[in-house]
């Protein structure tokens, strides 16, 4: 008999930059996420806000990116 892995506590979801939990979701705009445990809002933004690199950005994909691939920081600016 197989065993199955345990199940996974950790979410597969992009973390909230403010209280650090992941729980950002997307709203009904495009590029907009909102946290479910502290509420606040973020846009996400093309041009890293920390080190001015550019990024292409989907802005309507559930699995968008929301880290900067030069520098790791957020790409999401509060709104």
């Amino acid at each position: 008999m197989g065993s199955s892995p345990p199940p996974s506590n950790v979410l597969d979801r992009p973390s909230c930059p403010n209280c650090g939990e992941p729980w950002l979701r997307p709203t009904n705009l495009p590029g907009r996420y909102r946290c479910v445990n502290c509420l606040h809002r973020y846009e996400l933004r093309s041009v890293c806000p920390n080190c001015g690199a550019h990024s292409t950005i989907v802005r309507m994909s559930s699995t968008a990116t929301t880290t900067c691939q030069a520098c790791g920081d957020s790409m999401l600016l509060p709104i």
